[in-house]
C-alpha cells in the first residue's frame, strides 16, 4: 500500500508539499501540484489512503461553464474568458473551461470527478436549467448574469438596464426623434439571455418615456452577414440615431461610416474597450466591463468556497462611458454614466 512518502518520492517533492496538495493548505504551484496528483493516481493513493483527504481538499481550479453557439461573437466572448482566467491566476487559481453542449451533464461530471472547487456560469438565462443541477450537486457557484429572481446563488453582472437607459438618454439629448436598436439575433432573446432581455426592455421603456419612436433590427453575428444587413438597414436610414447591442454588428460599422447618412455622434453602443481597440470602433459607448466583472465573479466565488454559509450577494456594476473616438485609442477616457 502506497504511503505519502512514496507519493513525495515519485513526484520529486517534500512530504509537506504532498500534504498541502491533499489538504488544501499552503499554495502549491500548478505544475508542482499536477506532478503530485499524477503520482497519487499512479500509486492508487487516492483510493487506498487519501480518498477522504482528497474529497475535502482544494483543487485550486474553477470551472467555467460557457456554451459557444452561433449567437455569440467569439472575439467579445473571449474577452470575458481571458479576464476570468487572469482574475483566477491573480488569486492562485486556474480556470478549467467546460464548453459542453450539455451543461447539466458537465456539472454532474465535475462533481463526481472532484476536479473543481466551484463553478462560474456564463450566458445565464431566465429560468436557467443549469440552476437545478447546481442545487442538486451543491457545488459553490457564481452566475455571470442577473436573473430577475433570486436563484440561491451569488450573481455578478453589468447593470444592463442602466446602460440601456443611459444610451437612450444620450441620443435623445442630440435632438433625435426616431431611434433604431441594432440588436442580437432574435434567438438570443427567445432563449431569455438576461443581458439581452434586460437591455432591450430598458431601451423600449426609456424610449417610450422620452416619446421617441423606436425601430428594432436584429442582426446576425456572422461578420459577412452583419455587414450586409447593416448596409441595407443604414441605406434606408429611416431613423435619426442608432443604439447597438451586438458586438459583431458594431465591429462592422467603422467600414460603413462613409456610406451612412447618420452622423457618427448619433451612433452609440455597449461594448468593451478591448473590442473597441481590436476593431477601431469610434463610437460613444458604454463599457461592458469584462475585467471588473471577472474580478468580482472570481473573488465572490472564492469567498463562497471558503464560507458556504455567508449571505447570497447580487452585484450590479454601474455603467461607465468610453467617450468618443478615444474608444479606439490605447487610453480611453471613462466617466460615470448619469443614470446607473
Amino acid at each position: 500500500m502506497a504511503t505519502i512518502g512514496d507519493v513525495a518520492k515519485l513526484a520529486g517533492v517534500a512530504k509537506s508539499t504532498v500534504s498541502a496538495v491533499i489538504n488544501g493548505g499552503k499554495y502549491v504551484r500548478p505544475e508542482t501540484r499536477d506532478r503530485v496528483i499524477q503520482a497519487i493516481v499512479e500509486l492508487d493513493f487516492t483510493v487506498n489512503r487519501g480518498a477522504r483527504a482528497l474529497a475535502t481538499s482544494k483543487t485550486l481550479t474553477l470551472g467555467l461553464l460557457v456554451q459557444f453557439n452561433e449567437a455569440e461573437f467569439a472575439p467579445a466572448m473571449n474577452t470575458y474568458v481571458v479576464a476570468l482566467s487572469d482574475a483566477a491566476h491573480k488569486n492562485n487559481y486556474r480556470i478549467l473551461l467546460l464548453p459542453d453542449r450539455d451543461d447539466t451533464a458537465a456539472i454532474r461530471q465535475v462533481k463526481a470527478e472532484r476536479v473543481v472547487d466551484g463553478l462560474i456560469l456564463m450566458n445565464v438565462l431566465e429560468d436557467d436549467p443549469r440552476i437545478d443541477a447546481l442545487h442538486a450537486t451543491k457545488i459553490p457557484a457564481v452566475l455571470l448574469g442577473m436573473p430577475s429572481e433570486d436563484t440561491g446563488f451569488d450573481a455578478v453582472d453589468l447593470n444592463f438596464s442602466g446602460a440601456a437607459k443611459a444610451l437612450v438618454e444620450r441620443v435623445e439629448s442630440m435632438g433625435v426623434s426616431r431611434v433604431a436598436l441594432i440588436g442580437w439575433p432574435e434567438n438570443v432573446y427567445e432563449s431569455k439571455a438576461t443581458y439581452a432581455v434586460l437591455f432591450r426592455e430598458s431601451v423600449r421603456e426609456t424610449a417610450q418615456q422620452l416619446q421617441l419612436e423606436l425601430v428594432e433590427h436584429y442582426v446576425s453575428v456572422n461578420p459577412a452577414e452583419a455587414r450586409s444587413a447593416l448596409q441595407e438597414i443604414f441605406s434606408r436610414a429611416d431613423f435619426d440615431a442608432a443604439i447597438f447591442h451586438n458586438d459583431a454588428a458594431v465591429a462592422m460599422m467603422p467600414q460603413l461610416l462613409s456610406s451612412t447618412p447618420i452622423p457618427r455622434e448619433n451612433i452609440v453602443s455597449l461594448h468593451s474597450s478591448e473590442l473597441a481597440r481590436m476593431f477601431a470602433i469610434p463610437f460613444f459607448a458604454v463599457e461592458s466591463e469584462p475585467d471588473v466583472i471577472a474580478d468580482s465573479a472570481v473573488t465572490t466565488l472564492i469567498t463562497r468556497i471558503e464560507n458556504r454559509d455567508k449571505p447570497i450577494t447580487r452585484k450590479l456594476f454601474a455603467p461607465e462611458w468610453i467617450v468618443g473616438t478615444e474608444a479606439a485609442s490605447s487610453t480611453a477616457h471613462r466617466t460615470g454614466c448619469a443614470h446607473p
